[in-house]
């Protein structure tokens, strides 16, 4: 669970905080992470791990094939949802009636501020030259770290 507290890094125009370091910066980092996933770099940083050491077209398939049933499931739930979806005729009026597209809109605006956010701090952290064990503890006190078995 992320903490609720005023105890964050200002931002760049300004504003009360805690004092720029790396340690509360690392932690605001792990706070928005919680919250909005891993990050992209992480992500691409995971998949690049989970690639072949062997850049050959024969290692290459045999990776591409051992994700297929993962990757055949996902499009069978995304077809059955959008079907299922479009074959309701009141979900327009619903939604319409409702404010799902505004609210919607709402919460896309506060996630593309957090990524925004998230980004700055990155940035900052890195700017620092922050050691990367500062991050793992902070990500590690939200949880955010795999055990390693």
């Amino acid at each position: 669970m992320v903490d609720e507290g005023d105890d964050t890094v200002p931002t760049p125009y300004g504003g009360e905080g805690s004092r720029r370091r790396c340690s509360t910066v690392a932690r605001d980092i792990a706070r928005l992470t919680v919250v909005l996933g891993p990050d992209i770099e992480e992500v691409q940083r995971r998949e690049a791990e989970d690639a072949p050491d062997d850049d050959g077209w024969l290692s290459r398939g045999a990776h591409a094939a051992s994700r297929a049933p993962g990757a055949a499931a996902d499009g069978a739930r995304s077809l059955y949802r959008s079907t299922i979806v479009g074959l309701n005729p009141v979900r327009p009026v619903v939604r319409f009636i409702g404010g799902a597209g505004r609210i919607e809109r709402e919460a896309d605006q506060q996630r593309d501020y957090a990524q925004r956010r998230r980004s700055y701090l990155r940035g900052l952290y890195d700017g620092f030259g922050c050691p990367p064990a500062q991050m793992r503890r902070a990500f590690a006190a939200y949880g955010l770290v795999e055990e390693e078995s």
